[in-house]
């Protein structure tokens, strides 16, 4: 997967939700609008932070005193990083867009 590709998958998704969103907000006179609100931060949080996994694919390395400190990915791990993004990407818009139409019924 090339890092272009998945960031743009990203941004789409946030936007074709954030868009569901806010058009069953503007076609039904308001009557869950709190809920749906809170989806869309939820939303863009999640959107943050998976653009923030991409755009710095770290883990945490203890010292020998326990200190944890953040550090590159090298190698096979990076692929596997990605593609661990790439499903959290899709499973998270997925609950939520399920979530959104359990709202709207």
């Amino acid at each position: 997967m090339n890092l272009r590709v998945l960031k743009k998958d990203i941004e789409f998704l946030m936007n074709d939700f954030v868009s569901d969103c806010l058009l069953y907000n503007d076609f039904s006179e308001g009557k869950k609008e709190e809920q749906v609100v809170d989806l869309i931060k939820e939303g863009l949080s999640l959107s943050d932070n998976l653009q923030a996994r991409v755009n710095f694919p770290k883990k945490a390395v203890a010292n020998a005193r326990g200190v944890e400190k953040f550090v590159r990915l090298e190698g096979k791990e990076v692929k596997a990083h990605y593609k661990n993004i790439q499903k959290d990407l899709y499973e998270g818009y997925d609950k939520l867009f399920e979530k959104l139409s359990a709202i709207i019924k």
